[in-house]
């Protein structure tokens, strides 16, 4: 058909349309009002009664159709089930490879992803190189569909491709949807590749509703090696502070020596509440008795955390002799203060005082005996 005949026949549609509205138009312009309102009315009740079939009709349909796809993928892993299991639990080193047809090959590679999680070691190997000639389409798929889709084949590349597929999942660390950045930096954050630091770093900042433990906890799998890295970005004034406190956690939790003097340098510049008190963690894990001076100016703080938590490390690292600055910290306003100040005085071997406190009319007598309750296991 030429553009001229087209042309020619979208124009007579057209003027048909109009000319059905046109008699349409004048058929109701003619009734009286209360007439045309009643037939309006049962025009409109027909036409939702006639979307309602034909939506129950489709919702019909596709829960046959997908009563049909169920059955066919369940008749499938039947049949891979029964071959997987005889390649398992064959001696011959070479693997046969699996007949699986075009359309069932994504299906084929997430089947496997479900049998990998129950198996390690040759088993888990043996797998992988059944799932080795498809993964490529799994990779293409990376920047296609929708968030969560794409993170779950992140994890299927993660734990059927890695490190093979190590390119497609740091493309995936660029993506705008934080579910698929945090599901590759997730997989990227391996003790076995210690370069990626630079590459999760820059991006900590988008995890903004993730929670901090799981971002230190991420890093701190990757092991001392990032350490330096770590404490790099931990003194750097310009990263947000959620990155900052994660980066701290993790150092903490990996053990970093050199954490605690990073961590001075941070109190000292008094950037943030929280970023203090994180950095108090490390000195009260980590800390030495040369840190002590700091820690008597900081359990003076307006900020309730940073007194909570520079009584917690002064109780690591305290000695008896900082008894008085414990006693005015149970007289603390805050409830919270007084209870770390109580369970410092036990750090420090001053249990007598807290079997003093507790025996008085002191208005902290019931935090002493709670310490001393902890204490004697009662």
């Amino acid at each position: 058909m030429s553009s001229d005949h087209f042309f020619k026949y979208l124009k007579q549609t057209i003027a048909y349309i109009k000319a059905w509205g046109d008699q349409i138009f004048s058929h109701f312009e003619k009734l009286p009002r209360l007439e045309m309102a009643l037939q309006i009315l049962i025009l409109t009740v027909v036409f939702l009664f006639v979307l309602t079939i034909i939506i129950a009709i489709g919702v019909v349909l596709l829960r046959m159709k997908n009563n049909l796809v169920a059955n066919r993928f369940s008749h499938l892993e039947k049949s891979w089930e029964g071959q997987i299991m005889r390649v398992l639990s064959s001696d011959d080193p070479e693997i046969p490879a699996m007949n699986i047809k075009r359309r069932d090959r994504i299906f084929f590679v997430q089947y496997l992803y479900r049998f990998a999680s129950r198996l390690r070691g040759q088993e888990l190997q043996i797998i992988k190189d059944l799932a080795q000639p498809y993964l490529a389409i799994i990779a293409k798929k990376l920047k296609r569909g929708y968030p969560e889709l794409r993170a779950r084949n992140i994890n299927i590349l993660a734990t059927l491709g890695f490190p093979e597929f190590i390119d497609p999942i740091i493309e995936a660390l660029e993506e705008d949807s934080p579910i698929v950045k945090m599901a590759a930096a997730r997989i990227l954050a391996h003790a076995d590749y210690p370069q990626h630091i630079d590459l999760i770093l820059p991006e900590l900042s988008h995890f903004d509703e993730w929670s901090m433990n799981f971002l230190s906890s991420m890093l701190s799998e990757m092991g001392p090696s990032i350490a330096s890295r770590l404490r790099q970005e931990f003194l750097n004034r310009e990263a947000s502070v959620r990155v900052r406190i994660a980066v701290a956690e993790a150092l903490r939790q990996i053990g970093d020596l050199a954490a605690p003097d990073s961590a001075v340098q941070v109190l000292e510049a008094g950037d943030d509440p929280e970023l203090s008190a994180t950095c108090l963690k490390i000195l009260r894990d980590m800390g030495t008795p040369r840190h002590r001076p700091l820690l008597l100016d900081l359990v003076e703080s307006p900020e309730e955390i940073i007194r909570i938590h520079a009584l917690s490390a002064l109780g690591s690292v305290g000695i008896e002799s900082d008894a008085p600055i414990m006693l005015k910290g149970l007289d603390d306003p805050s409830s919270w203060v007084a209870l770390q100040a109580a369970r410092a005085l036990h750090q420090i071997n001053s249990n007598q005082l807290l079997e003093e406190i507790a025996a008085s009319d002191h208005f902290r007598a019931s935090i002493a005996q709670q310490i001393l309750t902890e204490v004697h296991g009662l």
